[in-house]
């Protein structure tokens, strides 16, 4: 819901009703579900690491990977409309390049299992670009990890004017870090993208020990330019963001 705000906020100020009277809209999230029931919910669902003080630890991208860790977390971000490209910007500002969400209707908890939902933004937001590094959704459950990194892999390789000579992205999973934060974990990822941007680099992955992919690594020299972000919740809801 995070980063579906955003899309709503990009759109906002370049077609909406905002359009004509606001240059900046705040985009604000906060997800709170370290509650007895929500951790009850989620172990029943199955999507949850071991709940044990030696095995509680999530592992995105890893073969090894079985379930994430819940955590709460907030986010913000402020949209900005320039309208003049010689006009002095802020020191690390980040432009936002585009912004798609779209939803399955397929199933009130588990995404369809090719996650078209996801494809279709992927596509988009992928196949003209050269993206540095991505930062994927990637809870760290066995099922959803797998079918997001196909769902990458194919929107790279599609037919277009760059998908024979770009170099492959890198990935980040923050959730490992940070654990799990739900609907605020796609402006979650938008905020350390921005982080990586401004640093020229990402962060290291030490719950790695065997990637899903080989282009999943522990640490990266990889200084990212352009970077996409995605989300794909409960229900087959999913959004996404480049950022440059």
């Amino acid at each position: 819901s995070g980063l579906t705000a955003l899309h709503r906020a990009r759109l906002a100020l370049l077609h909406g009703p905002l359009a004509a009277s606001h240059d900046r809209i705040l985009v604000v999230t906060a997800d709170a579900a370290l509650s007895p029931m929500f951790i009850h919910a989620y172990r029943r669902l199955g999507v949850l690491a071991p709940v044990t003080p030696a095995a509680y630890r999530g592992r995105p991208l890893d073969e090894a990977r079985d379930g994430f860790m819940i955590a709460e977390a907030g986010a913000a971000v402020v949209v900005e409309r320039v309208d003049d490209p010689d006009r002095p910007t802020p020191r690390h500002a980040v432009e936002l390049l585009d912004t798609d969400e779209a939803c399955d209707a397929h199933d009130l908890i588990r995404p369809c299992a090719d996650m078209p939902a996801l494809k279709w933004i992927a596509s988009r937001l992928l196949r003209d670009r050269q993206v540095d590094l991505i930062h994927p959704h990637a809870p760290g459950t066995v099922e959803q990890d797998a079918a997001e990194m196909r769902v990458y892999r194919e929107s790279l390789a599609s037919p277009s004017a760059l998908a024979s000579s770009r170099p492959r992205p890198d990935y980040y999973a923050h959730k490992g870090a940070l654990g799990h934060t739900l609907g605020a974990s796609g402006l979650v990822s938008t905020v350390i993208a921005c982080l990586c941007a401004a640093s020229k680099r990402r962060p290291p992955m030490p719950w790695l020990e065997r990637g899903i992919d080989d282009a999943v690594s522990q640490s990266s020299s990889v200084s990212p330019h352009t970077q996409a972000v995605f989300a794909a919740g409960f229900g087959g809801h999913a959004a996404g963001a480049a950022l440059a």
